[in-house]
């Protein structure tokens, strides 16, 4: 007999939803534009370069993000989405704001930059991926948190998110072909503050500081959780399906990390689309994103929720890594990101559905942000990596390799899913 489930009113989806609208598709949009300004100042030679200015977004993200959730678990996630989406709003003007401090010229790629504007550029992304994590942490978290995490609505949010995803990076990449740097930067903090005042209506929330789910060691003589700290926090990776959960994100960057990083690039150098089209490419993605989101409720009462992850992550690895082969042929470089994007729809939510049935709500912010500074820490390698890979053997050749790494590495965690007895109980 299955559990009946909990029904929650629209005054409360509705706000949480829309905070996934907007936090949900910052990432991809920063990341197109941030993308499109690296190929327009600086040599798109210089591959490790470009690499590592994209990979440092993620740093403060991987180092902090579990502060975040600990705040959120503490002080209200609501607060925090807002403190930190005015952070973002603040950094994403800073980039055409430093642009023009520095009189850097869009249209004339750098073949050495000055150094100091390279600094600039890797503190602002910083800063900027750290605000957008926060964010989108602090949506998933509310769906763990207020609405248990449970499929339909868990599907809900990440349909919410993956529609955002189509309407977003279309705009902002058609801000930058049409107002350049300030019209794509512009367009993305107004984006944010969208997000900020969605937060604003979410209901306040009910603390339940006795619902714990977690190993025993996690609590103390006050059954309370050590609020904030490390080794607490990466105690939970003692649950088999949390520690299962943590390394698939991380596998799940090796195509993702190639989406934003090299993927816009490949699209912009090599076969000279305009951003309009990149951000049809990555809405359309997401629009097919959203609609798979929305059977995964159906689709885990046919396939265990592990297996259905494992699968879906293959996909969405797989249809990234085999841009190059497709030549400059649209149609099929629409398909192919199209049925990663289904992959996408479908995984996020399945994370988001396992966690919460084996964290319980006291847990959500730190198990969330847990799971976002494994998957920024993945996003944070792939990028340096990749264009490494590129200056040995090619642009081509680069999105071969890691689509491999990802395909095996999944194979060796789906070996070790086999045989744990208790993620398959």
């Amino acid at each position: 007999m299955t559990k009946k489930q909990a029904v929650f009113p629209w005054t409360l989806q509705l706000p949480i939803y829309a905070t996934g609208f907007f936090n949900g598709t910052v990432q991809t949009m920063a990341t197109t534009i941030v993308a499109l300004l690296l190929v327009a100042v600086i040599n798109p030679e210089l591959t490790l370069l470009i690499g590592l200015i994209i990979a440092s977004r993620q740093f403060l993200t991987v180092t902090m993000s579990i502060h975040g959730g600990a705040l959120m678990d503490l002080y209200g996630t609501k607060k925090v989405i807002i403190l930190f989406g005015f952070l973002g709003v603040a950094s994403a003007l800073s980039f055409p704001l430093s642009i023009d401090i520095f009189n850097v010229n869009l249209d004339v790629a750098m073949e050495s930059p000055p150094w100091v504007f390279i600094a600039m550029l890797i503190v602002l992304q910083m800063l900027s991926g750290f605000a957008e994590a926060t964010g989108w942490i602090g949506s998933q978290t509310l769906v763990g948190k207020l609405m248990k995490g449970q499929p339909i609505y868990a599907g809900r949010m990440t349909f919410s998110a993956r529609i955002g995803g189509f309407v977003g990076p279309i705009s902002v990449g058609a801000a930058w072909d049409e107002f350049g740097s300030w019209g794509g930067f512009g367009f993305l903090a107004g984006w944010i503050l969208c997000g900020i005042i969605a937060a604003a209506f979410i209901p306040a929330a009910k603390q339940r500081p006795n619902d714990t789910n977690a190993p025993d060691n996690l609590i103390n003589e006050n059954n309370e959780f050590n609020r904030g700290n490390y080794k607490s926090t990466f105690q939970l990776l003692l649950i088999p399906a949390v520690a299962m959960v943590i390394m698939v994100t991380m596998m799940r960057q090796t195509g993702s990390g190639v989406q934003t990083s090299f993927y816009v690039i490949w699209l912009r150098e090599e076969i000279q689309l305009s951003g309009s089209l990149i951000g049809l490419l990555i809405g359309c993605a997401n629009a097919t994103s959203a609609l798979a989101a929305l059977s995964v409720g159906g689709l885990t009462k046919v396939i265990k929720d592990h297996w259905l992850l494992i699968i879906t992550i293959a996909i969405s690895i797989i249809f990234i890594a085999v841009t190059p082969i497709l030549g400059d042929l649209f149609p099929l470089l629409l398909i192919a990101i199209c049925c990663r994007g289904i992959g996408q729809g479908l995984n996020l939510p399945l994370m988001m559905l396992i966690l919460s049935r084996n964290v319980g709500s006291s847990f959500q912010g730190r198990v969330t942000a847990m799971r976002v500074s494994f998957n920024r820490f993945g996003g944070m390698c792939v990028p340096p990596i990749m264009g490494g890979l590129a200056q040995l053997f090619g642009l081509a050749n680069s999105f071969y390799i890691v689509g491999i790494f990802g395909v095996v590495a999944l194979i060796c965690l789906s070996i070790w899913v086999s045989r744990s007895e208790k993620i398959n109980e």
